[in-house]
């Protein structure tokens, strides 16, 4: 195998990371912005219901909707009762949109 290929494939593979963690991150931040700007009860009104709550089982983001309302209120314990994963992956949202900050920063 030529090298020279070796290191070209190896920056194509970093731009296509790059472009899907941006993606993510304008994912990431409008999720934020739609939870800290709109009110709950439309967006409870707009999140269909999940396919196997209505099937009488649950998925592992079933109730992540009122947890991350229930973030919003800093209302750690009742997140945690709607969904275990919800602070977690809050956190996660917003330690990216941070990076993702700090990140476009830099480039200007």
């Amino acid at each position: 195998m030529n090298p020279n290929q070796t290191i070209y494939e190896n920056q194509e593979l970093k731009k296509a990371i790059l472009i899907v963690w941006q993606i993510s991150a304008i994912f990431s931040i409008v999720i934020l912005l739609i939870l800290f700007f709109v009110d709950e009860k439309i967006i409870l009104s707009k999140v269909p219901i999940c396919e196997y709550k209505a099937k009488g089982g649950e998925c592992f983001l079933c109730g992540s909707t009122r947890a991350f309302i229930e973030l919003r209120k800093l209302n750690f314990s009742g997140a945690f009762a709607l969904n275990r994963l919800s602070p977690f992956v809050f956190g996660l949202l917003i330690l990216n949109s941070l990076i993702f900050f700090k990140y476009l920063f830099k480039k200007l």
